[in-house]
């Protein structure tokens, strides 16, 4: 799992959302992505129950994502936060495709 001080509070970053998000899209993921003015980048991840009824896939899902990061030491770029909402065709995938899909869009 990430690091507390990596993760991004979801909620105060839809509330707080200052200045311009820049988007990317993928087939599995949308990618928000903002300054916020630190020395880390925070990483937040929204899996909503269409992926899953089963919040034990949901939550498998949001460990393979953070794990990636974790273990790629994303959170050490400069200075932005990224909320990662993933889309529902990722339940049909495995892991070494959801960790494929997240190195061409980060």
């Amino acid at each position: 799992m990430l690091a507390k001080k990596f993760r991004l509070p979801i909620g105060k970053w839809i509330k707080e959302k200052k200045g311009k998000s820049i988007n990317k899209k993928s087939n599995f993921f949308i990618l928000k992505s903002n300054l916020n003015g630190l020395k880390f980048s925070r990483f937040g991840v929204v899996v909503s129950s269409k992926i899953s009824k089963s919040a034990v896939r949901r939550n498998y899902i949001k460990r393979i994502i953070l794990d990636f990061i974790r273990i790629e030491k994303l959170y050490e770029i400069i200075g932005k936060d990224y909320l990662i909402i993933v889309l529902p065709s990722i339940s049909k995938f495995k892991k070494s495709e959801i960790e494929k899909e997240l190195k061409k869009i980060l």
